[in-house]
């Protein structure tokens, strides 16, 4: 699941949960960020950093929790977020015509 997470309407990180979210904790990936962390009460903690982690002063909040609209290329997400209709492409199954599922891996 994706959220978009930052301050008074204002975006700066499209993350991936890496467990079931709690409103007020869970642990993420960035993404395009390649770093960890954790959300703890609107406070970000960014894990593995030289010389430990790194807890953030400024406090964030959950913009966004509709995968409709957080789904897809990073930037896109982010040129469209203020548009509150926008709704991003489902991605397509690609199937062959001469694919042959008998075919034992």
């Amino acid at each position: 699941m994706r959220l978009m997470l930052g301050t008074k309407d204002c975006p700066s990180l499209l993350i991936e949960l890496e467990q079931e979210m709690s409103p007020t904790h869970f642990d993420f990936w960035v993404v395009n960020g390649a770093w960890r962390g954790v959300f703890t009460n609107g406070y970000i903690t960014i894990l593995g950093c030289p010389g430990g982690d790194y807890s953030s002063l400024e406090k964030t909040e959950i913009l966004c929790d509709n995968p409709d609209r957080l789904r897809g290329d990073y930037n896109t997400v982010f040129e469209n977020f203020d548009n509150i209709d926008y709704v991003a492409p489902k991605h397509k199954q690609v199937v062959f015509d001469d694919m042959d599922d008998d075919i034992p891996f």
